[in-house]
């Protein structure tokens, strides 16, 4: 249930989301600024599996390696692989999105730059904080018995139906997180895996497939981004995906360098849109399909470059030694 071709798999599965989202937009003011559409209709509808599947998958690959000892190792190791390129990578991204023409920027606060989270590295910041919390509840032993955790459990379940927010360090984005990650680590952790047939494979598919349906067709309504229905859905589907055990190697491939992708995917998708603009290419579908394999691209031949260099390995990948790669 658990082979790296599978998860790696799903992983590229998570980048493609994710990128379509970046290339599309999340409004009719960003990205190809569609208001309406098949495009925007299936962005829209994929908002409960996009982030969740992320992170769960983040929460299963911890429970490979789980803390065990030396927590100011574990955090230094999270705030290399995790702050560094949040913070180096996104403080250039915020430069661009200010002085570049034909970006779609919004005006920025220097003096709170990282403090609120910048555009999409929020997610950083908040596994980093979700990482921490993981720490403190290993250092308790409160992951040792699965009642704890279920106590863990509902909290961070209440916690995401809660109306506490905080755009500060991104905790909002923690609050969102949580319980994804904590699902997808709980698979591992207490050995819930589960071997089925190919028949009920292709059941849960297309399982999950009819309520992507439902959602896109407005059958069923969209749900609060932070709702029960929501966290119910997001669960559900990250689940139905990995028990289904898709294995495509070049879509594995994709999603070994999946955290380079998050990282530098919106430049090249942004500069690809700017580009074929300035060349007066406003076909839609050919401004997404270009821009979404540069997204997918780019970055990985971005990370090739990058750790060729020790300094550059370290700031823009959080990487450390060769070892690490």
């Amino acid at each position: 249930m658990y082979e790296r071709l599978k998860i790696d798999t799903l992983r590229g599965l998570a980048c493609v989301l994710l990128i379509a989202y970046h290339v599309i937009g999340f409004n009719a003011e960003t990205g190809l600024k569609l208001s309406e559409g098949t495009l925007r209709n299936i962005n829209d509808t994929l908002v409960f599996i996009r982030m969740p599947l992320f992170t769960f998958l983040s929460g299963l690959v911890y429970a490979f390696w789980p803390f065990s000892s030396g927590g100011t190792s574990f955090i230094y190791k999270k705030v290399r692989r995790l702050l560094f390129p949040m913070l180096s990578v996104g403080t250039i991204f915020a430069l661009l999105q200010a002085f570049t023409p034909g970006a779609n920027s919004n005006e920025i606060d220097w003096l709170t730059l990282h403090i609120k989270p910048v555009a999409h590295y929020w997610f950083i910041e908040s596994l980093f904080i979700v990482f921490i919390f993981v720490l403190i509840c290993e250092k308790l032993k409160i992951f040792d018995r699965f009642d704890k955790f279920i106590c863990v459990f509902i909290f961070s379940i209440v916690l995401y139906i809660s109306p506490v927010n905080s755009d500060y360090f991104s905790f909002s984005g923690f609050i969102y997180l949580l319980p994804y990650f904590l699902f997808g680590m709980s698979l591992v952790r207490f050995d819930f895996s589960v071997n089925i047939s190919d028949v009920w494979r292709l059941g849960l598919l297309l399982i999950l497939i009819f309520i992507i349906t439902l959602i896109f067709k407005g059958i069923v309504p969209y749900f609060e981004q932070r709702s029960l229905s929501s966290l119910i859905l997001g669960c559900l589907g990250c689940l139905i995906l990995l028990v289904v055990g898709i294995r495509f190697k070049p879509l594995a491939w994709i999603g070994s360098y999946s955290y380079s992708i998050y990282l530098f995917h919106v430049f090249f998708t942004a500069g690809t849109r700017i580009i074929l603009h300035k060349l007066n290419v406003y076909d839609v579908e050919i401004i997404f399909s270009v821009a979404l394999a540069t997204g997918l691209l780019l970055p990985i031949l971005t990370e090739k470059i990058l750790e060729k260099n020790y300094f550059t390995n370290l700031v823009f990948l959080g990487k450390g030694i060769k070892r690490d790669l």
